[in-house]
């Protein structure tokens, strides 16, 4: 049975030219053991000791994990050699991977949803994958920003810094690979603009919802986002017994910020959802479980040409608009809300934002509601048309599908009618 990896270092003082170096003593695939050098020059004291304790437990790890049987047995390993180094794209996929959050729980945040950053790192190992930890300059930091494509827009090219800087902090910390980052401050794109985001008026959710010509399913994911606030993730990883339906309410006890929430839903939400609630449900089944997470901007505009909402600057891109996204629904939320006035706390109970920054970017829109008198989103259960596509559902509502029920577009209108 092969022996855990444990990885037993001993100092190696200097020699003539040569500086005081650790070791590690490994265990390879073929049960042979070997010592091979650690990159780190931690001094011969308690402290350097712990600190390559720590990286040859890891390196002791991947070799196991690697299959590195190849390495010399007389004892001797190459101190260049590159199958006992750390690669950026080996702690980037630990990280996401959440090996490193196993070993360091309380440094390393486990991440839920990694689909952003492995599609960020999977274009930056084109550049610097195969570059070792310890190796790694500002030059190829650089680089791999320069082989971003120059369309990205200043956010985006952010985020793929953020992505970098990110691996080189835990490379630093809880790793031991490395003494201090390699990126000096202000490596980071700055954003200098911000991009006009699109959000819908309540005539427009409503045309959306009664289009029989959009899948169910998705007019009641669309619904949900834009009357409960939530992160599209957040709404996808919701499970019945989440949900109380026969009091109205929702709990988010796992979400983006680590801080459980629970709030009332908006009136109608509870009635829908219960209908669209199959009998033989589980309490653990997802509640959108038919819908796929991928694409969902791209047809979320889909969806509203399809219903005939084409108002030019929701489907604008330019150089300080882009066109809306499902993310967008979360604005819709926040800009009405705050619109017909709801307070900071009441919409950050649902939202889940955590300063008054991040909410008082939507107020501007919010004046513009007002001033436009276009009031709020219909009950859901009034907005909500169901079809024959949803046979549970139809028979249950309805007695509410009269078209005499679509809302105004405005308060003047509801005046005047």
């Amino acid at each position: 049975m092969p022996r855990a990896p444990t990885g037993s270092v001993r100092y190696i003082p200097p020699k003539g030219d040569q500086p005081g170096r650790w070791e590690v003593r490994v265990t390879c695939t073929d049960h042979s053991r070997v010592w091979l050098q650690l990159k780190g020059t931690w001094p011969n004291s308690p402290q350097g000791k712990a600190r390559a304790q720590d990286a040859g437990a890891a390196m002791s790890e991947r070799v196991r994990e690697k299959g590195l049987g190849a390495v010399p047995r007389n004892g001797k390993a190459d101190a260049t050699s590159s199958t006992t180094a750390v690669t950026f794209k080996d702690l980037a996929e630990d990280w996401v991977s959440g090996k490193l959050h196993k070993q360091w729980p309380d440094h390393v945040k486990l991440k839920r949803d990694t689909a952003n950053d492995e599609l960020r790192l999977g274009k930056l190992y084109k550049s610097i994958g195969d570059v070792p930890i310890e190796r790694f300059t500002i030059t190829d930091a650089e680089k791999a920003m320069a082989s971003l494509p120059q369309d990205r827009t200043p956010q985006t090219r952010r985020h793929y810094g953020q992505t970098i800087a990110k691996v080189l902090r835990l490379a630093v910390y809880p790793c031991k690979l490395i003494e201090r980052s390699p990126l000096p401050l202000g490596f980071l794109p700055c954003v200098r603009s911000t991009i006009a985001f699109g959000y819908l008026y309540p005539s427009e959710d409503s045309t959306l919802l009664a289009c029989q010509r959009v899948p169910y399913d998705r007019r009641l994911l669309y619904a949900f986002l834009a009357r409960e606030g939530c992160r599209l993730g957040e709404a996808l990883a919701l499970r019945w017994c989440d949900l109380d339906l026969e009091r109205g309410s929702v709990r988010l006890d796992a979400n983006k910020t680590d801080d459980p929430r629970a709030w009332v839903m908006s009136p109608g939400v509870a009635e829908v959802l219960k209908a669209y609630r199959s009998d033989d449900a589980d309490s653990a089944d997802l509640v959108f479980q038919t819908i796929n997470g991928d694409h969902c901007a791209k047809r979320f505009r889909t969806d509203l040409t399809t219903a005939g909402v084409d108002r030019a600057e929701l489907h604008e891109r330019s150089k300080n608009r882009r066109p809306i996204r499902i993310h967008d629904l979360r604005a819709t939320f926040v800009t009405l809300a705050l619109a017909n006035g709801r307070t900071e706390s009441w919409v950050a109970d649902r939202t889940g934002h955590r300063s008054s920054t991040m909410i008082n970017k939507y107020r501007r829109q919010a004046r513009q509601v007002q001033e436009l008198e276009l009031g709020s989103l219909l009950p859901l259960n009034l907005a909500l048309v169901a079809d024959e596509s949803s046979p549970g559902i139809v028979p249950k509502l309805r007695a509410r599908q009269d078209s005499n029920l679509r809302p105004p577009a405005s308060k003047a209108d509801a005046l005047s009618s």
